[in-house]
């Protein structure tokens, strides 16, 4: 089972250009449609915990290969899905750290850094559209924006208060 879940999650690493948010229908078809190692409502609250905690959304496949094999499984899913994003990435580093001076390189970070605030803005607001159901939790989103432009109060701080907000308010939603 172990090998399974290192294999199959070394597929999903290697598929998940883009990030981890690309991947996961597939990582949802493959853990609960096709080998149930775990149900949709586990998947759902797994996924709302990998949003929760720092890291990549992908660390959801700790608690899959947990479920599936325990472990040995946890572990198995955990180097899958991070070994060659993590190979490809340093593999990138050194060629990045060889030809960094290269004008073509430097035009292209220029341009890069740019269209990245773009992408990360449609995600904002694709987050934002799940996330914002009612006023209490925009008002949720207002006030931790005010503190991370206004303060130097730790994201980790921040993203902790709201959801013991989320939980102390109980707010319905829409």
């Amino acid at each position: 089972m172990a090998f399974e879940l290192f294999w199959r999650f070394l597929l999903v690493g290697l598929l998940a250009f883009g990030g981890g948010q690309t991947a996961l229908p597939l990582v949802e078809r493959m853990a609960v449609a096709e080998t149930g190692w775990v149900s949709a409502q586990d998947f759902s609250m797994a996924l709302g915990l990998s949003y929760v905690t720092p890291g990549p959304v992908l660390i959801l496949a700790t608690f899959i290969g947990y479920q599936a094999a325990g472990l040995a499984g946890a572990a198995a899913a955990t180097l899958g899905v991070f070994l060659m994003p993590w190979l490809l990435a340093a593999g990138a580093a050194e060629l990045l750290r060889r030809h960094v001076q290269h004008p073509w390189l430097q035009r292209f970070s220029r341009g890069a850094g740019p269209a990245m605030v773009g992408l990360l803005g449609v995600t904002a607001l694709s987050i934002a559209q799940q996330s914002f159901r009612n006023w209490g939790y925009a008002a949720i989103g207002l006030v931790a924006l005010g503190l991370a432009v206004r303060t130097r109060i730790h994201p980790f701080v921040i993203l902790a208060g709201g959801a013991v907000a989320g939980l102390l308010i109980g707010v319905r939603p829409l």
